[in-house]
């Protein structure tokens, strides 16, 4: 072993280089359960040993993990985001409807993500419903 190779060296993380670190990266360096992992990192109200609390963190930062927002949302089945569809939000009536959404939104978490529908009712019936994307809106 050259002098540059000691063991006090910073050791790689075992996950996929060029990879974001994931969930079962964390648990596996930590020595837990995915399940375990997954409480400390997402706020369970469920009891875990302070040892493994530690572990896990410290793996987390260790390895560079940040929660990935979509899965989680996936996982919940629900999804901080919500819609707000406007024919113009240059008029100054649908700016200010924009404006309002927006601010009771971050008041409580949410993100909005604006459609701008041009008047055009064609769009507005697509975006309203998740099955329209798969079936003719015109019928």
């Amino acid at each position: 072993m050259s002098q540059q190779e000691s063991p006090s060296r910073v050791r790689q993380p075992r996950h996929s280089r060029g990879a974001a670190p994931t969930l079962h990266d964390v648990a596996r360096e930590a020595g837990v359960s995915l399940a375990t992992a997954s409480r400390v990192l997402n706020g369970s109200e469920r009891k875990v040993a302070e040892s493994f609390r530690e572990r896990v963190e410290q793996a987390a930062a260790e390895l560079g993990y940040t929660a990935n927002a979509s899965a989680q949302a996936t996982a919940r089945g629900s999804s901080p985001v919500i819609a707000l569809l406007v024919a113009d939000i240059a008029d100054p009536y649908f700016g200010l409807i924009a404006a309002g959404v927006a601010r009771g939104a971050d008041e409580h978490g949410l993100v909005v993500t604006i459609a701008i529908t041009e008047r055009d009712p064609l769009p507005a019936r697509r975006a309203s419903c998740a099955r329209c994307a798969d079936s003719d809106p015109r019928a």
